[in-house]
């Protein structure tokens, strides 16, 4: 029997995946997430991570055989560097499970130790994309995965079976065209669009920070509160009309000026784009991959947050089919939180010695 667990510290949202494996068989999985802004509140990851931990191995029966940790939280401001906070978020996962096995994933989908880590943190920041690639390599030989979370979308190639990315850090991966910085809760409205088309006229939208995806998607009905699980600009609540006032904010105005119908005109316009930023670059490396490998008819499989009304409407928008819903094909919850369940498969996979499968029954 194998247990693992796999952790994905995220700059907002940290997220666990535990998995059983029994004869080479995947037979218990169970996940979890906590809202955790690192930025106000990283005193409090160890404390998270206790909590998590605690009810994902509950009913495993056992302890975990390794701890496997990837992260994109060194990105957050609260670090002057991404090497302190790849030596903060490495430290705390330490603290917290320091009587067991730790590794960390690198940008080359190895599991290393933490002392390697720490020498060389750059190796492994940034890293979750190569365990959801991994993944997904499962159920595609030849796909594009798209994963719209809460604040980025990442595209990750699969090509014969193996990840083939060409950027390996959050940089080179926006300039080839496989990172977004735009997500389906915390983007702010006006880094979508700069002025929007309102009752036959251009207004430019403010660039205060009054509203963000969250509230369209809550508005026109792809999320539930409980999907929202950040902050609100406003520090007010999640209903639609209090979404409806932070969108109003967006062109300087209120639901004393606007109707409902003129939010939710202006949320379908920042829908709409949205759609477009996402699709556009997911067309343009679909192309790279086309001439990188003399491919056609590639598959995309949409995971994610923004699973259904982001990544699949954005992989339709580029041309791409058929279009997977990697839920259809696992959980819910896996689809929330891909790398996290991806890096617990794949620490499996390399303590028993042979790859660990997706089982349907789970």
């Amino acid at each position: 029997m194998t247990i693992t667990v796999g952790i994905d510290v995220g700059g907002a949202n940290t997220k666990i995946a535990a998995l059983k494996v029994y004869d080479g068989r995947a037979v218990n999985l169970s996940t979890g997430i906590r809202y955790l802004p690192l930025w106000r509140r990283l005193s409090e990851l160890p404390s998270t991570l206790r909590i998590l931990a605690a009810e994902a191995l509950r009913g495993m029966d056992g302890k975990p055989g390794m701890v496997a940790l990837t992260m994109t939280g060194e990105l957050s401001d609260i670090f002057r560097s991404k090497d302190e906070g790849v030596r903060a978020i490495c430290r705390a996962v330490l603290d917290v499970f320091e009587d067991l096995e730790v590794k960390v994933l690198d940008r080359n989908g190895r599991l290393v130790d933490v002392d390697d880590a720490l020498k060389d943190p750059y190796s492994v920041a940034a890293s979750n994309w190569y365990a959801s690639g991994w993944f997904v390599s499962q159920f595609f030989d030849l796909c594009i995965l798209i994963d719209v979370g809460s604040t980025t979308t990442s595209i990750v190639p699969v090509v014969m079976g193996e990840v083939r990315v060409e950027g390996f850090t959050d940089l080179e991966k926006l300039q080839l065209y496989e990172l977004v910085y735009t997500g389906a809760l915390r983007t702010n409205l006006a880094a979508i669009a700069s002025k929007i088309r309102f009752r036959d006229r251009w207004v430019n939208v403010s660039s205060e920070y009054f509203a963000q995806t969250g509230d369209i998607y809550i508005l026109l009905g792809f999320i539930s509160t409980e999907d929202y699980i950040c902050d609100t600009p406003d520090g007010r609540g999640l209903s639609r009309e209090e979404a409806a006032d932070r969108i109003a904010r967006t062109i300087c105005a209120d639901t004393r000026i606007l109707s409902m119908d003129d939010v939710l005109a202006l949320a379908r316009y920042f829908y709409r784009r949205q759609i477009e930023a996402i699709a556009s670059t997911l067309r343009r490396k679909a192309e790279r991959i086309r001439e990188r490998f003399n491919v056609e008819g590639i598959p995309c499989i949409a995971t994610g947050l923004g699973e259904d009304f982001l990544a699949a409407e954005a992989a339709v928008k580029a041309g791409l089919k058929p279009v997977v819903r990697l839920s259809s094909v696992t959980r819910r919850d896996v689809a929330l939180m891909t790398p996290a369940v991806g890096l617990a498969f794949l620490a499996a996979s390399r303590m028993e010695g042979r790859r660990v499968y997706w089982d349907p029954k789970l």
